[in-house]
């Protein structure tokens, strides 16, 4: 004889089961909010790029809500260095980004599984504590500590990717460590149990399980060592300039326009970059 449900508990399912109804007021307060939200990320992130973009192309502009004219004249203008520093900003950006990508996913598989405390407590809060200084303070601690023998990295552009590092890496090191999910130590041991070798395991079981974490990682670094600005002032030898550096100097000398071109170039290499890293790889089909 089947069991007889109790008629108490089907209220409750029945309840569960109709979908919820919003008022009226509670949907317009929705709206309200979410609106609010999307002009207050308009205003700070969305405009600041398009006057930006109109700066670049202004024949002039002040006073006025929209530029007196159009131009190209400021691209037109720049310089050769200019364009070496937009060079210099890629490459350090890419190395920086690639060298805190490999040190993030090794620091993020050498503390797997350990305990929290201890030494490995001790190795996750010196791989985090760049992000606790302020950036003019690591600059200047890495001037100091190689600005003389044996190893003196003040006049080399070497001493910007280690200070640039630095920064960056506690941001690869998280995204790497956010990936290494429990399935991920299964697959690793079940592997392993087969006669995989250590080897055979990190490139076919955990790397292709860490593509997603290894692009954001180096997407993140590169944005990062593009847009770095204090440490990177405090450090850069004679002769060395980024396009940060290069538009700070515009900007002092009240050299607004020609700067947004510049900015405008950089941007739009950045972006171009960064869908290149997040561009996705077809497979090959195995016959």
């Amino acid at each position: 004889m089947a069991d007889e449900l109790d008629p108490t508990v089907l209220p409750v399912m029945h309840m569960k089961a109709r979908p919820v109804r919003r008022s009226l007021v509670v949907r317009m307060l929705g709206g309200l909010f979410l609106g609010f939200a999307a002009l207050l990320c308009f205003w700070l992130f969305v405009l600041p790029v398009i006057v930006v973009a109109l700066s670049s192309v202004a024949a002039h502009w002040s006073g006025t809500i929209l530029p007196d004219g159009f131009s190209t004249r400021w691209f037109e203008r720049l310089s050769s260095s200019d364009f070496d520093a937009l060079t210099t900003s890629l490459e350090i950006g890419m190395g920086v980004a690639v060298l805190g990508t490999i040190l993030g996913l090794w620091l993020a598989l050498a503390l797997e599984g350990r305990d929290r405390r201890g030494l490995g407590a001790f190795v996750d809060t010196i791989a985090m504590m760049p992000n606790g200084v302020p950036s003019v303070v690591l600059g200047l601690a890495v001037l100091i500590a190689y600005h003389k023998r044996p190893v003196d990295l003040s006049s080399s552009a070497a001493i910007v990717v280690f200070v640039q590092l630095a920064l960056v890496l506690p941001f690869c090191y998280r995204c790497a460590a956010a990936a290494l999910r429990p399935e991920l130590t299964v697959l690793r041991e079940a592997a392993a149990s087969l006669g995989a070798p250590p080897s055979m395991v990190l490139r076919r079981v955990v790397l292709p399980q860490l593509v997603p974490a290894i692009r954001a990682s180096l997407a993140l670094g590169f944005a990062l060592s593009l847009g770095e600005l204090g440490a990177t002032l405090t450090v850069y030898p004679p002769g060395f300039a980024t396009v940060p550096i290069v538009v700070v100097g515009q900007v002092e000398r009240g050299y607004y326009l020609p700067a947004s071109a510049l900015s405008l170039i950089l941007l739009l290499v950045s972006l171009a970059a960064l869908l290149v890293i997040a561009a996705r790889v077809p497979r090959r089909r195995i016959d």
